[in-house]
């Protein structure tokens, strides 16, 4: 086998083996999808071995393919780690932190940016938003935040920071409005609603087995679109305890709820950890999460 191709070469690879079609690697590379096709067959000539089968809708590793993924992999991570490196050495101290969070703790950062921005300077940080599971070992972001399930291996750095509650609000005249009678049991209470899920420890699930005597008039996948609607009086629904009880025109209308407490778990990986940059803006979150367990909880002060 010949020795001279080069990571960009096995970029390629993975790109296709992840994506398993084409037009969908070259989507992710930001690249045609001929130059995909391109590279491919360059990668197969100079290992003089088929490493996809081609179909109508899709390719398949063959078994060249399977072989070669394990190295590809390590080839990865050993460029993340490297990358990583040089930019730990080249500017220590400020770089651009990339942090990823759920949107329920988005927010809650959201609410005290001035003052990480104090905290992290002279670091720059870019706080990515999403439910997606971003991968750290790519450098898709620097720092995560996870809720509950955390991986058990690799070579992440994980420590739980903190909890997270949520309660149910509403505006303070639908509240008004559904007095007098428990909510569970009230025929006449309409709930915000999220898009179904099966899952039995679910917010979704858990709202729909409360609300089953009332009506689901509106169903709405994202936080802020809740929270609106919520503000708006449409109904009931699940919202953090941050955001609810810092609102003047939500009311709480039923405490936390247990169940649906969250753990919350800071990631980073093991050769990112020491540089100062991502050190700084990972003490700086913790600090603040620690420091506002008691809202974050839904504690409030009599």
């Amino acid at each position: 086998m010949p020795h001279d191709f080069a990571w960009d070469d096995i970029r390629y690879f993975l790109a296709v083996s992840r994506a398993e079609t084409l037009t969908e690697a070259a989507r992710r590379l930001r690249v045609s999808q001929p130059t995909v096709g391109r590279r491919l067959k360059a990668l197969e000539e100079k290992l003089g071995a088929t490493l996809f089968e081609r179909h109508t809708d899709r390719v398949v590793l063959t078994e060249a393919g399977r072989a070669l993924l394990p190295f590809a992999e390590d080839m990865e991570r050993q460029s993340h780690d490297l990358s990583r490196a040089l930019e730990g050495i080249a500017e220590p101290d400020q770089r651009l932190v990339r942090v990823t969070a759920i949107g329920s703790l988005a927010l809650f950062f959201a609410r005290s940016f001035a003052e990480l921005e104090a905290r992290c300077a002279p670091s720059a940080v870019e706080f990515i938003s999403t439910g997606e599971r971003l991968n750290l070992a790519r450098q898709e972001a620097d720092i995560a935040f996870r809720m509950n399930a955390v991986p058990a291996r690799g070579d992440l750095v994980c420590r739980k920071v903190g909890r997270l509650a949520f309660a149910l609000y509403t505006s303070p005249a639908y509240a008004r409005e559904v007095a007098g009678e428990p909510l569970e049991e009230n025929r006449r209470a309409r709930f915000i609603g999220f898009r179904q899920n099966p899952r039995k420890k679910s917010q979704s699930g858990w709202l729909f087995r409360f609300g089953q005597h009332g009506t689901f008039p509106l169903r709405v996948s994202e936080l802020h679109l809740r929270h609106e609607a919520a503000r708006q009086g449409l109904g009931i629904t699940i919202l953090p305890c941050h955001l609810g009880d810092a609102a003047d025109d939500l009311a709480r209308v039923h405490p936390p709820i247990a169940e649906l407490e969250e753990e919350i778990y800071l990631l980073m990986h093991e050769t990112a950890r020491n540089q100062p940059a991502v050190r700084r803006v990972a003490d700086a979150l913790t600090e603040l999460i620690q420091d506002r367990q008691d809202r974050l909880l839904g504690h409030r002060q009599t």
